[in-house]
């Protein structure tokens, strides 16, 4: 199975209202969305989209979702809430296959902290620097959820327009 794990893009550093999950994406966090999203379309037919409840998150979601155009409907997750171990993914993602490329958007450290656990190492989150709008995309077999294997580690900044 291949799992991209993306972080969300650059986000507003404070909201209207003051919460940190009501915090929008800034232009650039939609600009690198868009960039990454259509980088993901030259190797993936995506087939779900999870993500994190919070407003960037979900708006990152949105547009990878609208250029990707999964099979099935992008879905938020308390499971992928800022401070989540992300466990409570894996039951969900073991029901699709090894030929299946699922996108899962999430929040700093708890991205790098996932991406460890499904390569096998045994870390704290700083095996992998997620800046804003990165992705990493791991083949790892569902039948196990770990030992998997870096297909490749992006950053939008990186990526041409």
């Amino acid at each position: 199975m291949k799992i991209i794990i993306a972080r969300h893009g650059e986000a507003e550093p404070a909201s209207d209202d003051g919460k940190d999950s009501s915090r929008e994406l800034t232009q650039k966090g939609k600009e690198d969305a868009e960039k990454m999203a259509t980088f993901l379309q030259t190797g993936f037919h995506i087939k779900k989209i999870f993500h994190s409840p919070f407003l960037r998150t979900m708006k990152t979601a949105e547009i990878y979702s609208r250029i990707l155009k999964p099979e099935l409907e992008t879905e938020s997750t308390l499971d992928l809430a800022p401070g989540e171990n992300y466990g409570g993914i894996l039951p969900r993602l073991k029901e699709y296959s090894n030929s299946d490329a699922i996108l899962i958007v999430g929040h700093s450290p708890d991205v790098s902290i996932f991406a460890e656990r499904l390569l096998g190492i045994s870390g704290v989150g700083k095996s992998f620097l997620f800046t804003p709008g990165s992705a990493l995309a791991i083949n790892v077999p569902r039948e196990k959820m770990h030992d998997g294997q870096i297909i490749w580690f992006v950053s939008p900044d990186f990526l041409c327009n």
